[in-house]
């Protein structure tokens, strides 16, 4: 796909659903080269049970899907039951990069953080990746603490 010549593009932001299963298979893979291939029939079915407290984004324009993120809802024992919401899997396509897809998917899930009465969203990136880094400050993400973690394999 070829990058329209105006930067204003038409697309929206919605919910996933199962029909999106195949394709976000296939746009997950744009994470990381060392990434495991999502099953798009396991896809399919755990996007028509997500659980309360799980939702999961995508950006699409005329049928295809071109950025996704999945936002996770946590309720802190130690604050009272506070929640805050955790953003993985934040993608978009290659060459739709640049389109503001990404801000419009994490607008709509601080959106959905808010309705849920989150105090915070967080998110965690691999250190090398410098571009998103900046990508995520310039919409008001700080540094927080520290991202550790334990493998289980």
């Amino acid at each position: 796909m070829s990058r329209p010549a105006s930067s204003v593009t038409h697309y929206s932001v919605r919910a996933a659903c199962a029909g999106d299963a195949q394709a976000l298979a296939a746009l997950l893979q744009q994470l990381g080269a060392d990434e495991p291939c999502a099953d798009p029939q396991l896809l399919a079915l755990r996007l028509s049970q997500l659980p309360h407290g799980r939702a999961v984004l995508v950006a699409e324009r005329d049928g295809k899907l071109l950025g996704s993120c999945t936002l996770h809802l946590i309720e802190h024992l130690a604050h009272n039951f506070a929640r805050s919401a955790i953003l993985e899997d934040v993608v978009v396509a290659a060459d739709a990069r640049g389109l503001g897809i990404g801000r419009a998917l994490l607008a709509k899930a601080a959106e959905h953080a808010r309705a849920w009465g989150c105090y915070k969203l967080a998110l965690s990136s691999n250190h090398s990746r410098e571009d998103a880094h900046r990508f995520y400050a310039n919409l008001g993400f700080k540094p927080h603490g520290i991202s550790l973690a334990l493998s289980l394999d």
